[in-house]
């Protein structure tokens, strides 16, 4: 193995909050890294609970790890900066409270960005969904998705400005658990950025992916994955989507904290917005305004931007406190595109859809394959990385140049023990009369 010394250093960040429970699970994923220059870094925004003592007693096993803490709670955004900021020159990926690390991820990271020469790299992170937080099993997604390829950030920002869905797009190269970067590359966001900072919108993940696609011209993206999502009780969008008071306490303290970083102008200036839509739209013309970003991308076509935020709160998903908030929101835009009364009119003629219940249990479709989390005693994220890492295993190997070596293999063995060997002695040479 190589000296530490010899090895880029990678850094994961950790911003969280009153997540212990998941959090031990997240870096126990982190300690089972083979990858020695390797730094952890749990940035506490003032938890209630254990989390420091989860973090103190996992960093006496594995020194790779650190806590630190602001104190007082100063929200999600200002918590990843303070993270970021501790990150030294290396590579660098942000997870949650409650995702986690593939076994052997930090290699795996690093051996693409070695093989490629590029500064950042992104994959389809397989996603853990906890017990009973969208059925009492829990449940894994692992995409199908195949073939490793160089994209062309060009490509990927102006399907952004088509799509306006920056989470469906496998591709993107977003540091927040589904990529890795180069520090270079966030200094680079840094100088661009009025007061020196990365963040420049309320929620950190998407945002980092389309202004990063905006700083070179084309990154590595592996069908390999290297972590993984964790979806808990205590994950900001199910409170958001959530009816229970206690998620919509938790939500709302989300909302006061990100009240001071309103979305672009040009999306009238309104308060931050859950709606995949708004964010993407939000985090280009963002990215955009940033004096000397290198990116490009089409106009916005704000009349598909209200269509696709109508069909979101179609969806059956939000409660009708949530609806109303966001119907407001996608109104004042409408008026200041002039959209006013055509926006109205297609809400009048808009239906929503009945409360959709999650598909759950295993399955398959194509793009994911779903494991029961009960049938195959997946407790945690930790369970989770173990089998998505085997499970994909089993999937590479179902590619058709694999499926025909195989079968070929089981056909040469069959038609070998077909074959008629030497007959036995007679029967006077083994002493039988």
């Amino acid at each position: 193995m190589a000296k530490t010394s010899t090895l880029p250093l990678f850094t994961v960040i950790i911003p969280t909050k009153d997540r212990a429970n998941y959090l031990y699970h997240t870096l126990r994923t982190c300690m089972i890294q083979t990858y020695e220059n390797l730094e952890v870094i749990v940035a506490d925004d003032g938890s209630t609970d254990n989390t420091r003592e989860v973090v103190e007693n996992a960093s006496r096993i594995d020194s790779r790890i650190k806590y630190m803490s602001q104190g007082a709670g100063v929200g999600m955004r200002e918590n990843f900066e303070l993270a970021l900021r501790e990150v030294r020159p290396g590579y660098v990926i942000a997870l949650g409270g409650d995702d986690g690390l593939l076994p052997d991820g930090i290699n795996g990271m690093r051996e693409v960005l070695m093989e490629t020469n590029m500064e950042m790299l992104s994959w389809p992170a397989p996603l853990y969904t906890y017990p009973n937080v969208k059925g009492p099993s829990g449940q894994l997604a692992i995409y199908r998705q195949s073939g490793s390829r160089i994209v062309d950030s060009t490509d990927f920002l102006h399907r952004q400005a088509k799509n306006l869905h920056y989470l469906s797009d496998v591709e993107s190269p977003m540091f927040y658990v589904k990529g890795v970067v180069s520090t270079r590359l966030i200094d680079k966001v840094r100088s661009r950025s009025e007061d020196g900072r990365f963040y420049s919108c309320s929620t950190p993940d998407g945002y980092s992916g389309i202004v990063l696609a905006g700083e070179v011209d084309r990154y590595a993206f592996s069908s390999k994955p290297f972590s993984i999502y964790g979806l808990s009780p205590s994950s900001q969008g199910m409170a958001y989507m959530s009816n229970d008071e206690k998620a919509k306490i938790s939500s709302d303290k989300f909302f006061e904290n990100t009240s001071s970083r309103h979305m672009h102008r040009e999306l009238a200036d309104q308060p931050y917005s859950p709606l995949i839509t708004l964010m993407t739209v939000d985090f280009l013309l963002t990215a955009r305004d940033l004096p000397g970003w290198r990116g490009s991308f089409p106009p916005i076509d704000y009349r598909q931007v209200l269509v696709n935020g109508i069909k979101e709160l179609a969806h059956g998903l939000y409660g009708e406190d949530r609806i109303f908030r966001e119907l407001n929101i996608l109104n004042k835009i409408a008026e200041q595109h002039s959209l006013g009364g055509g926006f109205k009119d297609k809400v009048g003629r808009s239906r929503r859809s009945r409360q959709r219940v999650p598909f759950q249990g295993s399955g398959i479709n194509t793009n994911f394959i779903f494991l029961d989390g009960a049938a195959y005693d997946l407790q945690n994220i930790f369970d989770a990385a173990y089998a998505a890492t085997n499970v994909r295993q089993v999937i590479s190997e179902m590619k058709p140049r694999s499926l025909i070596k195989t079968l070929t293999r089981s056909l040469m063995y069959r038609f070998h023990a077909m074959e008629r060997g030497k007959p036995f002695p007679p029967a006077t040479e083994w002493g039988a009369s």
